[in-house]
């Protein structure tokens, strides 16, 4: 009985392996993308450009259905569930490029900007470059093949983070990061195909799309409501406050969601699978599940203060001077964050469990709260949508705690303190940077020197808390750093064919 267990756990953990060095290389590249775009393009260019990915980014919720997740759920599929997936995600996939490309012109009337019309026709074409990997990327996650999909994401990272700098170094003003886009969806999809051995079957199924389906449009209809949560203010801010003001919110959000993106959501994609197998023991289920979001918060929360702190070095010395204003809008965003980082996780065990009828109903809730934030917060403009968001972001942390915590029989108190032991030390940490900061401004050091100083200072004295106070979470680290000395420790069945 043991055997099943550590299989798992090495999996997991092995995953989790794979995605440190993905972070390593794309964080780099989206480092320098991010760096030489806001050097190169104006708060307006990135605004036009943000205007037309908040459509696409909708749309692009409707390319799969959820189907994916429904096939990583399920305890067994068959060749006719993998196939009938397919096929469906081409299709729609297919049908949104075409509407895409016809509906560009509503897109710019919305906006009252005609040069977003074109962008949003460009990137609809990455629709159809989505559905064509969906499926296989799902069935990459079920089977536990971390090396291939993160060989997969860094490839694709990279030849986006060239192809986007080579455009703004041409001229291309909002179209590179248009051609950013779609080099990184063009890449994936070629390499999913190149990587992976299965190929779909010309059959279908409609028992398995109605079996699939029950299950994965209650968890479409979630996602559609967190695009909302994550895309409301994008949508709001550029339709009231113009194209400017989405560009400095857009670089501010870009940066603080940052550590959420490239450690968050590939956690997520670790471990719901895991999940998934455990999803008929809650206790084994609560053990990974408090275990799994104690190591994020460990990374995610410092990331987050971390930027808070250094928030007005950071953006004149790496972004420029133009961008002065989204000092305040970040250092409010990663308030939010922080609460954030407290429910890493939770949703993932709610599909976990097949409870995506209480996934959806949270949803409800978090939509309702937080899309009202936002329209409140656009009287006092970016930053004022930002403390907004923020000040819902904490109120929600209780009420998403006891939802989840209740599918694993843990009350929510309980949860927050058995998985956020290292938000404490985090807090610590960043009010001892804030002190140094404070100081080095008062003897006139250098933006950039202070910059250095603060993050090296803060970085040093939260590790020596985390081993001092959680020793638990050093070892998990270390368990880490094993797994990928030994080449990321899943073993050569965890990479065998989908």
């Amino acid at each position: 009985m043991s055997a099943a267990p550590e299989t798992l756990k090495g999996k997991v953990v092995g995953g989790i392996a794979w995605n440190v060095v993905t972070q390593v290389v794309t964080q780099v590249s989206r480092i320098a993308l991010g760096v030489v775009l806001a050097r190169l393009l104006t708060p307006r260019e990135f605004g036009l450009a943000g205007m037309a990915l908040v459509f696409t980014n909708l749309l692009a919720l409707f390319t799969d259905l959820s189907l994916g997740a429904a096939l990583i759920q399920r305890p067994e599929v068959t060749e006719e569930d993998r196939s009938t997936v397919f096929w469906v995600t081409v299709s729609i996939g297919v049908a949104f490029s075409a509407g895409g490309v016809a509906a560009s012109g509503l897109v710019a009337g919305f906006y009252g900007r005609p040069a977003v019309g074109p962008l949003f026709a460009v990137l609809s074409l990455g629709f159809v470059l989505n559905a064509l990997s969906a499926t296989q990327t799902a069935l990459a996650t079920r089977d536990f093949a971390y090396r291939r999909l993160q060989i997969r994401e860094m490839s694709s990272v990279v030849m986006g983070t060239v192809a986007g700098i080579v455009a703004a170094a041409a001229g291309l003003g909002a179209w590179a990061i248009v051609v950013q886009s779609i080099a990184v969806a063009a890449t994936s999809a070629v390499l999913i195909w190149t990587l992976s051995s299965w190929r779909p079957r010309f059959m279908f199924s409609a028992q398995s799309l109605r079996d699939l389906g029950g299950f994965g449009s209650k968890l479409f209809a979630s996602r559609l409501l967190a695009y909302a949560n994550l895309n409301g203010d994008n949508l709001l801010v550029g339709r009231f406050l113009g194209s400017r003001a989405l560009g400095v919110y857009s670089l501010a959000y870009n940066v603080m969601f940052t550590p959420m993106v490239r450690i968050g959501l590939p956690l997520q994609q670790v471990v719901f699978p895991a999940y998934s197998r455990l999803q008929n023991e809650p206790e084994r289920l609560r053990a990974v599940w408090l275990r799994s979001k104690r190591l994020s918060a460990a990374v995610l929360a410092p990331a987050f203060l971390a930027f808070l702190v250094v928030a007005p070095d950071l953006v004149p010395v790496v972004f420029g001077q133009k961008w002065h204003q989204a000092i305040a809008v970040l250092q409010l965003l990663c308030v939010a964050g922080v609460a954030h980082s407290l429910v890493t996780l939770n949703w993932s065990v709610l599909q976990a469990r097949g409870q995506a009828g209480v996934l959806f109903r949270l949803n409800v809730l978090n939509t309702v709260i937080i899309v009202g934030a936002f329209a409140l917060g656009l009287h006092w403009g970016v930053a004022g949508v930002a403390g907004c968001y923020a000040a819902a972001r904490w109120l929600l942390v209780l009420p998403d705690m006891w939802v989840t915590g209740r599918s694993v029989h843990m009350g929510p108190i309980a949860a927050l303190r058995s998985s956020g032991v290292a938000v404490p030390l985090a807090a610590a940490a960043a009010l001892l940077a804030f002190g140094l900061r404070a100081a080095l401004v008062a003897e006139g050091l250098p933006a950039a020197l202070r910059l250095v100083v603060v993050l090296a200072v803060g970085a040093l004295a939260y590790v020596g808390l985390v081993a001092l106070a959680a020793p638990d979470i050093v070892r998990e680290l270390r368990g880490l750093r094993s797994s990928l000395a030994r080449g990321g420790g899943v073993g050569p069945t965890a990479d065998g064919p989908a």
